[in-house]
Formats: structure tokens, sequence, C-alpha cells
């Protein structure tokens, strides 16, 4: 079985800075578009901005607009066009555009952004215990598009929502009843990344679900789960299906999944020119808590069946990351196809983002 040995260098600046605005804190969206520029989105909307950035490379990435969002977000009942996540209840929240995939054919941006119930909703932000702001709140995953290279976005719809109503007895918004009644609470689909499979016409979408112990005040666990759709002949997406029993299979708002991998968050994808195997690095959450490194790596021949994570390096001081970005560097092919050497963008929540420069080199392990 073919896997990577990994060499990483110091964390290099980049224009993604706390003093320019953006205060990063998610797995950054990135895409080519069809000249082979290397397009960016990085911050998020309610905390300074969601800036778009453009350059050559990962090394060459500059700012040159802010992003609008032409809808409200916010307060529920008005943020996102007025609309229910699937599971029930008002829409509410900021967002952060993660998952960005520019269709070469239109030239339209595509984005699958981050939302969560707890941050930025006024009075009607909620979480797993009561009406608040802040954690452990409930996150859903939506679609936006933009026809302007991300200046404007329009909200399109929802698109993945937990098989789990993402609402607890403890507190029922909305004038809902029912919700998630154990003690280790599904927090819903959310931190995310996409993956474009050229051959198939189809967007992957890997995202996390995690747990938490209420008794332990604590992610009890955090799993990786797999949704595609086909891209339409408008050159918008189509309804996602999740990845569920071998197959998929299940409706991508409130449909059941199987996880793809376990033990890990923040996934990003990348196929490696090097083994010739698709690769998904994750950040490692009790090695971020003990201050160690967190970069570990999957590999798989099919997207959806993946190894056990393993540490990229044993040590590295800068690395102790939880938001975790791979990006090739040859201009003609897709940002996620990898050569022997690539860049990994870093952050944690909301700092700057650094750059890393990496070598890897192929070795067979014997089973």
């Amino acid at each position: 079985m073919k896997k990577l040995r990994f060499s990483i260098s110091k964390g290099y600046p980049t224009q993604m800075k706390e003093n320019r605005n953006i205060h990063q804190d998610s797995v950054i969206g990135l895409s080519r578009d069809k000249e082979g520029r290397l397009w960016a989105t990085a911050g998020h909307i309610a905390y300074g901005h969601i800036g778009v950035f453009c350059g050559e490379n990962a090394d060459t990435l500059e700012e040159l607009y802010p992003a609008a969002a032409g809808f409200q977000w916010g307060k529920a009942g008005v943020a996102f066009q007025g609309t229910r996540y699937p599971d029930g209840p008002y829409a509410r929240g900021e967002f952060w555009a993660t998952g960005l995939w520019i269709d070469p054919e239109t030239g339209i941006f595509h984005a699958l952004i981050h939302n969560e119930t707890g941050w930025s909703a006024e009075d009607s932000a909620y979480t797993v215990f009561r009406q608040e702001t802040g954690e452990p709140d409930f996150r859903h995953i939506g679609y936006i598009t933009s026809g302007d290279q991300g200046r404007t976005w329009q909200f399109e719809r929802w698109a993945i929502t937990s098989s789990d109503p993402c609402y607890t007895y403890r507190y029922q918004p909305d004038g809902l009843t029912g919700g998630q009644t154990g003690d280790i609470v599904n927090l819903g689909a959310g931190d995310l990344s996409v993956f474009y499979h050229e051959e198939q016409r189809m967007l992957y979408v890997f995202y996390s679900m995690l747990w938490y112990d209420v008794d332990g005040r604590d992610i009890a666990a955090d799993k990786i789960y797999c949704a595609r759709a086909k891209r339409n002949a408008d050159g918008k997406l189509g309804e996602f299906e999740k990845y569920c029993d071998g197959a998929f299979c299940m409706a991508g708002n409130c449909g059941r999944e199987t996880a793809v991998m376990a033990g890990g968050s923040e996934p990003c994808v990348a196929y490696s020119e090097t083994i010739g195997r698709y690769i998904m690095t994750t950040y490692n959450r009790r090695r971020w808590y003990e201050g160690k490194t967190t970069l570990q790596v999957s590999y798989s021949d099919d997207l959806v069946t993946w190894s056990k994570p393993e540490l990229c390096v044993e040590a590295h001081e800068e690395l102790s990351l939880p938001y975790l970005t791979l990006c090739g560097r040859e201009k003609g092919k897709p940002h996620h196809t990898l050569g022997d050497t690539f860049d990994l963008l870093a952050s944690t929540n909301n700092t700057d983002v650094l750059r890393f420069e990496v070598k890897v080199e192929a070795y067979e392990e014997n089973i």
C-alpha cells in the first residue's frame, strides 16, 4: 500500500491576516478557474468580512475585494430568505464560505457554506441547552452562488442536514416539539471542504459531524461524512445524496449517513500524483487540546473507503492547528491535484493564516 512521507517547512505569512479584517477559522475555500488562476474565499461574514483572493498559487494570493451577501443573515425569520432548516427551525446566524468550486464552463462561483445557530443571530441564537449566543450549537450546510467572481452571492438552498434534528428537548426553538433526547448530542453537519471529480461531473462534499457530551461538557467524538451532487445542464448543482451503507443513496437533507472516517475533523481532500491515491487531511482534536502537532492524513482509492488517520509528522512547533487546507502548485491542474511539492494553509480560531511548503515522497507499507 503506497503512502507518503512528509517534510514540512516553517510557516510563512500570507495576506489572510487579522489586521486586514480576515478572521479565518475554517478550511479555506480554493478553486482554479479555466485560465488556471487560483481563487480563495477566507474569513466569515459577521466578524470582519469574507475576502475574495486571487493569485497564481497559494504564495501569491492577494485580496481583490470583500464578498457581499445578496441576502440577509442573522435573526431567525429573516435570515436566509426567511427559510427554515430542513429539520424544522427557522434558519439563523452567519456563514463561512468554506467549499469553493468554480465551474470552468460558465465561470459561476459555487460555495458550500458552514452555518451555526449560536452565533450572530441576535436574540434568536440557540445552543444545546437554551436560547443564547455561543456553543455548543448546531451546524447546517447551505449552497450559495455568485455570477460576478465572488463579489456578491445569492442563497440557493440548504444542501446537507444531519439525520438527527438540530435541537434538543432542552430547548425547542420556534414552537417545535421533540428534538434529541440523549446526553450525547449530534451537533449537525458542517466544517467541510469540496472535491470536484471531473470525469463524473460530481461535486463531493466532505463534512464533519461532532458529538457533544452534555455531562462531560466536551466533544465526545468527531467523524467525517461524504455527500455528492451532479452538475446540472443549467450549471447549478443538483440535490446532494449522502453516502450511506455502501452507496450514495440518501437525501442530503435529513437522510441517514454512514461515516467514511472516524477520529478527525475539518477534512480537506486531494489527489496525490506521487502515489496515485486520494488523501484526506484532518486534525486530531486531543492533540490540539494538548498543544501538539495536529496534522494527520488518511488514504483512499475511491473517495469513500478511507484508512485510519495517522500523523504526517511527529512534531512541528507551528502545526498545533485545526484548520488545514491543501493546495497544489500546477497552474494547469485543479488545486486539489498534488505533486511532490505543494502548499498547506493553516490557522486556528481567528488568527493569521500561515503557508507551509510541503515535500512528499512515496513509500510502500507492507501489510
